[in-house]
């Protein structure tokens, strides 16, 4: 390893970056971005940190590193939450482990195939980003929805025509929610067939 990739290297630790950006690198640094980006793949060849999407990176030597971390990085600058599967399985609302990381924004739709997971990142209209805190483990922290929330933004979504969700089962027991704020949050979406379903569900 060269000496500007040990100092890059040193500069990163010191800075406890768990997911940054090469923007990040260039204004610790003064690096080019063609600069800062050769020393990143440097970095990246040694196995020490990895490229998620581009000019954004992961640092491996983070042993506790959760892939829910990396969610808000992939549609920046648009705002993106850990929500639906993950977030109710997080919260302990459902029994499954989703597989992959699920969480929505006002972007676009997108999948991500990286080293740390797979990502689905749906769409939501911006005036339905809301209802999620920040969310501390250990050393990560990462934007994740309140359960209500997390709840209504699959049903909404899984009752959208066409959609690949499904919507939210439980088995046995009841749901695990605070129905005062999921009826309150799903007066917010103002969305019928969410009503609706919610009604014959026996929650709103």
């Amino acid at each position: 390893m060269s000496l500007s990739a040990a100092s890059l290297l040193r500069l990163v630790r010191n800075n406890a970056l768990r997911i940054f950006t090469t923007a990040d690198i260039i204004t610790l640094t003064g690096l080019s971005p063609t600069a800062a980006t050769k020393a990143l793949s440097r970095l990246a060849g040694a196995d020490l940190v990895a490229r998620i999407k581009k000019g954004v990176w992961v640092n491996k030597l983070y042993a506790d590193l959760n892939p829910y971390e990396a969610l808000p990085y992939l549609r920046a600058p648009w705002l993106a939450y850990v929500s639906l599967y993950s977030a109710l399985a997080d919260h302990g609302v459902v029994d499954e482990i989703a597989q992959v990381v699920y969480g929505v924004s006002s972007a676009p739709p997108k999948r991500y195939r990286t080293s740390i997971g797979e990502f689905h990142i749906h769409h939501l209209p911006q005036r339905l980003i809301w209802g999620y805190e920040i969310t501390r483990q250990g050393q990560a922290s990462y934007p994740r929805a309140e359960p209500e929330k997390a709840f209504l933004d699959l049903a909404y979504l899984a009752l959208i025509p066409r959609s690949p969700l499904e919507l939210p089962q439980k088995r046995e027991k009841q749901w695990d929610l605070d129905r005062n704020k999921l009826r309150r949050y799903a007066g917010r979406f103002a969305f019928g067939p969410l009503l609706r379903w919610l009604k014959g569900e026996r929650l709103y």
